[in-house]
């Protein structure tokens, strides 16, 4: 009911009683739907309040307002200090007016689409909501509305309400529709209308759980003055739009995380599969050993006996090792594979340990029901919106995976910087094995160990930045960064590490 030419014609004639003689001491934007306007004299002050976000678009008039101190922009200048000398609603329409003289603001109501005008002379000078520029093309004298109301104008438009004054709005069309109305004949619906028109004049405000005004649709809660109903509409409203929208991006943010964790699982078990199944590098090892003497340095292949299937088979092998290192060499890579597969199945357990805890933290957030609450849950489970950092000076590249902060070093001067001036003592600091490459670095979590799948993330994107990039495995070094140090007059990113660690892992970014 809100957006109703009835409700705008009770609400104008307050406003005006309100505003009359006042000036326009502030007008400034904190958020791009939002307007605050403060008017006041040496004796007291008035303030308006025009959220205009397309999914709520409402009025409200708190007692007062304090401006934030940035993020904050003023618009149009030019009423500044002018006074107000009336405030109309526009006959048959959803909006009215606050007039200056020769200046005015035009507050169009107009639900997803409404706006605030600025008029200089008659004309539309400028707009808040800049994306609407058809509104400029606007002409004030056409918002008046000339409907005549009478049963012949009634009869030609087919005796619908909604038909000759639209202005009437969806709220009083619902009304008609659950009174019957679409249901009598032709003379008790003009009957009727002429009685709905007088209800929409003398009824009382009625407020309604949802939450919802109405001039016709009763209820046992009502509002006296339309100043008052729009601020109890606004609270209600706001709180309960805001609110739940907190709660669904929240989830949906959950939601989100679960499927990068289910498709990461899918990807991963596919991978595990593939490694279980190939041929183990320790029987090609066993076939080779088995057959050494029958083999010479200087070979790219060999077609042996395989005592495993009792079928022959051919055996690829390095031409510039004896047949002997060629055997241990797939013995270190089934030592690999044993490494690649128990990290595979850590990784998948990992992830769907963590989808079960995304999971509940779901069903617990669907059971809050105050905003506080919520807000408190979020920040103690780590699902608030950080403010995003500029990181265009920063010596590292910045990412979050499962809540857990990775730095990957920009270049090899970047690298001491990281390693040696932002790390603290207890991050966890990889990098990869015997070739040159960027430092990464996983902070801390007080109380909390290194999940397994943040140290192979972080480790698959330390070999993806380093020489050995296109290595179908790659050795990663980690340790905690106080066991890294740097020799005095050693090149930039050159550094001695102790107590470390090794991880194989494929090389591959993060989104990988």
């Amino acid at each position: 009911m809100f957006h109703n030419y009835f409700f705008l014609k009770r609400l104008a004639p307050q406003l005006e009683k309100e505003l009359k003689g006042l000036a326009l001491l502030e007008c400034f934007s904190q958020n791009k739907d939002e307007l605050i306007l403060g008017f006041g004299d040496k004796d007291r002050e008035f303030y308006i309040r025009a959220n205009l976000d397309p999914n709520v678009s409402l009025l409200s008039f708190p007692e007062q307002f304090a401006r934030a101190g940035k993020n904050s922009v003023d618009l149009f200048p030019q009423l500044l200090d002018k006074t107000v000398t009336k405030v109309e609603v526009f006959r048959f329409e959803r909006s009215f007016q606050i007039l200056f003289a020769d200046e005015a603001l035009i507050f169009k109501m107009h639900a997803r689409r409404a706006n605030i005008l600025y008029l200089k002379n008659g004309e539309v000078n400028s707009i808040f909501r800049k994306n609407l520029s058809q509104d400029l093309e606007i002409n004030p004298a056409d918002l008046h509305k000339d409907i005549e109301i009478s049963q012949q104008q009634f009869v030609a438009h087919g005796c619908n309400p909604i038909e000759l004054i639209p202005a009437l709005g969806k709220e009083v069309k619902m009304y008609l529709e659950e009174t019957g109305f679409y249901e009598l004949i032709d003379r008790e619906k003009w009957i009727h209308f002429q009685e709905l028109l007088s209800k929409l004049d003398i009824n009382p405000i009625f407020l309604h759980d949802g939450p919802a005004i109405s001039l016709v649709k009763q209820s046992t809660e009502k509002a006296e003055r339309a100043i008052a109903a729009t601020n109890w509409l606004y609270n209600k409203t706001v709180r309960s739009f805001y609110f739940e929208k907190e709660k669904a991006d929240g989830i949906s943010k959950l939601k989100q995380r679960i499927k990068k964790s289910e498709n990461y699982i899918s990807k991963t078990r596919s991978k595990l599969a593939q490694v279980e199944n190939s041929r183990s590098p320790e029987e090609l090892a066993n076939i080779l050993m088995a057959n050494l003497h029958s083999l010479q340095t200087g070979l790219t292949k060999a077609v042996l006996h395989d005592f495993y299937t009792d079928q022959p088979i051919e055996i690829k092998l390095n031409r510039e090792l004896s047949p002997q290192k060629n055997a241990e060499n797939l013995y270190r890579k089934a030592k690999n594979r044993h490494q690649e597969i128990n990290a595979l199945q850590e990784n998948i357990a990992a992830k769907e340990k963590l989808i079960d805890k995304l999971s509940r933290q779901i069903l617990h957030i669907q059971e809050i029901a105050d905003t506080k609450e919520l807000r408190r849950y979020f920040k103690d489970h780590g699902l608030t919106q950080k403010e995003k950092v500029k990181t265009e000076n920063l010596p590292y590249h910045s990412f979050e995976v499962d809540g857990w902060q990775i730095l990957l070093g920009k270049n090899a001067k970047a690298n001491d910087e990281l390693t040696l001036k932002v790390a603290n003592k207890n991050d966890l600091w990889l990098h990869a094995k015997d070739v040159a490459g960027s430092h990464v670095v996983i902070r801390q979590q007080p109380g909390q160990n290194y999940p397994a799948h943040i140290i192979e993330k972080a480790a698959a994107l330390a070999a993806a930045n380093s020489k050995r990039k296109t290595d179908t495995l790659c050795p990663v070094i980690y340790t905690e960064k106080k066991f890294v140090r740097k020799m005095k007059g050693s090149p930039a990113g050159q550094v001695i590490v102790e107590k470390e660690e090794v991880v194989m892992v494929e090389p591959k970014s993060l989104d990988q």
